[in-house]
């Protein structure tokens, strides 16, 4: 497991709840970008989704507001994140979660429609590694970037993150080059992508095909 994945499971419990809701980074409009992208997908049937990063679940939480029908499993390293993602879905059929490191994904059997990450790539040491991984279960993947990867050059900067009761943990944040993002693609045979732009913020939704 990465040697930061510890950081993650440093939340308290109610930091671990309100994460992304009220505290990191509650983007709105680029989930509605990936909830149209995904509803187009599905083309009116249930998708089988994958959340590679899936904390707290409040991605799916909004899925269902949005009534995107699915079936959704959850990947995470953190336990408290975890925790509060199945106290927030509990009694739901179409939900389950995996604990894992999402930069291996070592545990995950079967396949899906959809692979996600949702402002994870950029804090992973090992994207490579991971969306080669992801590519063997899911018929397509979709990262939805925090830092689009249009950075001329490469850089891993190491932050500082409150994970609540006065406490800060470190964790890496990632700012990929094109030339890098050209390389993770080519390793992975896209043959293209679709790119959607947040036009309020920074964010933008990436959908990759490959062969």
């Amino acid at each position: 497991m990465d040697r930061l994945a510890h950081s993650w499971s440093s939340f308290s419990f109610p930091t671990a709840v309100q994460y992304l809701k009220t505290i990191g980074y509650p983007s709105v409009n680029s989930k509605q970008i990936l909830v149209d992208i995904l509803k187009q997908h599905a083309r009116g049937g249930k998708l089988s989704l994958i959340d590679l990063g899936c904390g707290n679940a409040q991605l799916y939480e909004y899925f269902k507001d949005q009534k995107l029908a699915c079936t959704y499993t959850g990947v995470d390293c953190s336990d408290p994140l975890l925790e509060a993602a199945r106290r927030a879905t509990a009694g739901d059929p179409a939900v389950r979660f995996i604990k894992d490191d999402v930069n291996d994904i070592g545990s995950i059997t079967g396949a899906y429609d959809v692979a996600i990450y949702s402002h994870v790539i950029e804090i992973l040491s090992s994207p490579e590694r991971s969306l080669l991984r992801a590519k063997t279960f899911a018929k397509r993947i979709i990262i939805r970037f925090f830092e689009p990867p249009e950075f001329d050059t490469d850089t891993v900067e190491l932050r500082e993150m409150d994970v609540g009761d006065g406490r800060t943990v470190p964790y890496i944040r990632r700012k990929m080059s094109r030339e890098y993002y050209r390389f993770l693609l080519s390793k992975l045979g896209c043959i293209s992508v679709d790119v959607y732009r947040d036009e309020t913020a920074k964010d933008q939704v990436h959908v990759l095909y490959y062969d």
